[in-house]
């Protein structure tokens, strides 16, 4: 349903000569479609002003115009009107003053490569609207959208002329328009009056393209934490126990200014997650720089191979038909017989000829296709894809956010996580589907794995299984798993920090109250004495189970704003969230913090995508912030042990911060988990005029 806005506030004459103007900033493309998939359009703008007639060229770069109000014809009469613009623009017109009956009577292109010169309004067909019929003692509302890149000359005007031969068009002048409505007093988050008509809700929503990116295709992880958990007490068989010692864990080892960054790793995860960004790449992408240590490392020779004497068969080809599970004619092997139920079916379907036998165990268990009234299947997920951006799998190294076909092997070993074993003797729980597999690697020690399993309870009801084990490395039998006890039921509070910032404190708090509706934690706003809005007054008015309001005077600190907000937790048994406000959560955000967090021995830092200019979580193009840990999840002890925010050295600058609390968090013993996190971005936006830095530098000046 259109939310359109039918009821027009009152009209008063004070009104004329002038129309509304909101101006969206920072946003690329030159279509009228790239403004519609701003993220704030169409309420809430940069600016909001006015202009004296229908003409506008402000000589800037990446940014979208919507002007608004009444036209009063001079006289009663046909008229015709025209758009002109560089790039393209729409002239919407109401046959009343109603914004729902606006209509799209004239545009300059569809595309953004369309243009016209300022007042050239014949050059395209699209341009001039069929004649339509005014009267002098009526007032029409009417609509102008206008978008701009970062090339050529900027400018829009409408034109009209009465429908007579050989008459020119002329600029609609401040005599024939007036306000929509005076905002003059009005602050940023007050967007009621702001009228919604078809111009910025074409097809019922922003009109936005089919996405390409795999990322936005359904995946059982996304909505796996709404499945109700396997109670605590049945997993005390599964995962024994095992001294929690990773050899890449540093404390007390001296580093160097911001060296932690060397000592965090991404893990591996199976099934593949598409968190490759593939839509973002071309044919002619891959290439490698003429170094030859790089071209040792990540050049071609590795998939190189010598050919071998006739009947014979080397042993990459023998690994890779074990990993497969194939027999020696290149086939899978047959699905088990019908009578074979249960954990053993399921064992015999996934290794076929090589099928368990009592007393054998299994460390990987993530082989399943995932189809819910099937046995699973051995299938291989494309594990040899590049990091950097190439294509095709042929170069490059592996993609760090798949889980290595060596971790999911079948092993001859004893006191493991024993699925099939354990589901057998139970004969309470059978094996859906492999939801989730990560996998931290530590070849030393024995790599750890959180497993996410959907299981189905005797009776019915789906549940998940999800706890970490680890694997055991060569000759070092008898490791068991160790257990992330105590983060499940974790309170996880967010202390972002916030200067004049209501477009997207309003984004974020409506965020926030759809992520917390389920999970009853709380928000933690720090206001650096926000002007464009009463920030404490949205937080009231948005359906938060519970929240905490800061205000501090001065300038904007994000190290002091969120030092304050994490001192206002007082349960040091909690996590808390390090973010900020310009952040696209997805639904299961809080269940992977809970997940990735553990007192005394673990952090998380998910990395997050940043956007590019104009690009939008329903078409994803950007890049992964890999150096970026301004997102950090952490317990709050382990946070106040470590000394907290930095706030001596960061006070009036930000960046580096998150590096620095990094590096004490790395040398307080504690491990940083690292994962590429689906549909979690960063939306584009600029620091020009943000957080009072212009402010800040006028006090510089103005200081002898």
């Amino acid at each position: 349903v259109l939310n359109l806005t039918r009821q027009v506030p009152a009209w008063r004459e004070e009104y004329k000569g002038q129309a509304n103007l909101h101006v969206f900033e920072d946003w690329c493309g030159g279509a009228v479609g790239q403004l519609r998939r701003n993220l704030h359009f169409p309420l809430f703008p940069h600016t909001r002003t006015t202009v004296k007639k229908l003409a506008v060229s402000p000589k800037w770069k990446n940014y979208g115009l919507r002007l608004f109000g009444f036209i009063h014809p001079a006289r009663d009469g046909d008229v015709q009107f025209s758009v002109a613009s560089d790039d393209n623009s729409e002239f919407w017109l109401s046959p009343n003053e109603s914004p729902a009956g606006a209509q799209l009577v004239a545009f300059v292109g569809k595309t953004g490569s369309e243009w016209t010169a300022p007042g050239e309004f014949t050059k395209f067909s699209s341009q001039v609207s069929k004649p339509r019929r005014l009267m002098a003692s009526r007032r029409y509302y009417f609509e102008l959208l206008h978008k701009q890149d970062d090339r050529g000359s900027d400018h829009v005007e409408v034109g009209w002329r009465a429908f007579l031969p050989g008459l020119k068009f002329e600029v609609i002048g401040s005599a024939h328009i007036s306000l929509y409505t005076d905002e003059s007093a009005l602050k940023m988050d007050h967007v009621a009056h702001v009228p919604q008509s078809p111009a910025s809700h074409v097809g019922g929503r922003p009109r936005q393209e089919e996405s390409r990116a795999d990322m936005l295709r359904p995946d059982p992880r996304d909505a796996f934490f709404l499945t109700p958990r396997v109670e605590p007490s049945d997993l005390e068989s599964v995962l024994e126990p095992c001294a929690y010692a990773p050899t890449y864990v540093v404390k007390d080892f001296p580093i160097a200014r911001y060296q932690g960054l060397q000592f965090v790793y991404l893990s591996f995860v199976y099934p593949n997650d598409h968190t490759r960004l593939t839509h973002m790449e071309t044919d002619n992408k891959c290439f490698y720089r003429e170094s030859p240590l790089y071209l040792e490392r990540f050049g071609f020779y590795k998939y190189m191979k010598m050919d071998r004497e006739e009947g014979g068969e080397d042993r990459q080809e023998a690994q890779r038909r074990a990993f497969l599970f194939l027999n020696p004619d290149g086939e899978c092997p047959q699905p088990p017989h019908p009578q074979l139920g249960g954990a053993r079916a399921q064992a015999q379907s996934l290794w076929g000829r090589n099928a368990l036998t009592p007393g054998e165990t299994v460390v990987g268990m993530g082989m399943g296709r995932g189809e819910e009234s099937r046995p699973l299947e051995a299938t291989l997920v494309g594990s040899q894809v590049s990091d950097t951006g190439c294509t095709g799998g042929s170069c490059g190294r592996k993609n760090s956010n798949l889980v290595e076909p060596r971790a999911l092997s079948s092993r001859r070993r004893r006191n493991h996580c024993v699925w099939a074993e354990w589901s057998s003797a139970r004969r309470r729980y059978a094996l859906l589907r492999i939801v989730n597999v990560e996998k931290r690697r530590d070849s030393a020690r024995g790599s750890r794995f959180l497993l996410e399993l959907e299981l189905q309870e005797r009776g019915g009801r789906r549940l998940r299984l999800s706890d970490a084990g680890c694997a055991a490395p060569p000759r070092a039998a008898g490791r068991g798993g160790h257990r992330r006890a105590g983060c499940r039921c974790a309170q996880c509070p967010r202390p972002p920090p916030v200067k004049n910032q209501a477009r997207w404190v309003v984004q974020f708090l409506a965020d926030m109250a759809a992520l917390h509706a389920r999970t009853g934690d709380s928000v933690v706003l720090v206001d650096f004495e926000s002007e464009d809005m009463d920030v404490e007054q949205a937080l009231r008015a948005a359906r938060l189970p519970r929240y905490q309001y800061l205000r501090r005077a001065g300038n904007f600190e994000r190290s002091a704003g969120l030092q304050a907000g994490v001192d206002a937790v007082e349960d040091a048994s909690s996590i808390v969230f390090l973010c900020d406000l310009h952040i696209h959560f997805p639904p299961s955000i809080l269940d992977g913090i809970r997940k990735h967090c553990v007192e005394g021995k673990l952090a998380f830092a998910p990395v997050v995508m940043r956007l590019s200019c104009g690009s939008s979580p329903g078409d994803p193009h950007g890049y992964w912030e890999v150096n970026g840990f301004g997102l950090f999840g952490i317990y709050k002890s382990d946070f106040d042990r470590i000394g907290g925010m930095n706030t001596e050295e960061f006070r009036d600058q930000w960046g580096g911060e998150d590096w620095e609390l990094l590096d004490r968090v790395l040398q307080a013993g504690l491990e940083v988990e690292r994962l590429r996190v689906r549909n979690f971005y960063h939306h584009f936006h600029s620091r020009r005029g943000m957080w009072g830095a212009r402010s800040r530098k006028a006090a510089r000046k103005e200081a002898p």
